[in-house]
């Protein structure tokens, strides 16, 4: 090839490659427009709608854990948590027997060898005593 030939086929190449750059430009601008009719920037949605996509990471030490029979209790108030921190070993089996099993006084009975009525008196000693503890009337 002779050095005419090289520069215009080197011309040519630049030529094409600002062609396609251009090309390429113009395309970028039109998906840009397309995605800015659509797209919403998250500081317009309303509070409701970001709550409702948002999540929090929950991690073991947030919770409390109060275990009875094998089951459970997680609680992330930390004033519920100390007050149930005080109820007796039973107060607390009844709570989660009734409140995480969702046992009814009967089944929490044959569980703990008392009767239905004794189950239910002690349920609602302990929840209004729990009421009275968190709206401040105990202390």
């Amino acid at each position: 090839m002779m050095p005419y030939e090289e520069t215009v086929e080197r011309r040519r190449f630049h030529s094409f490659c600002k062609v396609v750059l251009r090309h390429e430009m113009l395309d970028c601008f039109r998906e840009f427009s397309y995605q800015n009719k659509w797209l919403i920037s998250l500081n317009h949605l309303p509070q409701p709608m970001l709550d409702s996509i948002c999540t929090t990471d929950q991690y073991p030490s947030d919770y409390t854990t109060f275990s009875v029979d094998g089951y459970a209790l997680q609680i992330s108030n930390e004033r519920l948590a100390n007050i149930i921190e005080k109820l007796s070993q039973p107060e607390q089996r009844l709570l989660i027997l009734r409140f995480i099993l969702e046992l009814n006084d009967r089944e929490i009975g044959r569980i703990m060898r008392c009767s239905r009525s004794a189950i239910q008196r002690r349920r609602t000693s302990v929840l209004l005593n729990l009421q009275k503890q968190l709206t401040g009337e105990l202390l």
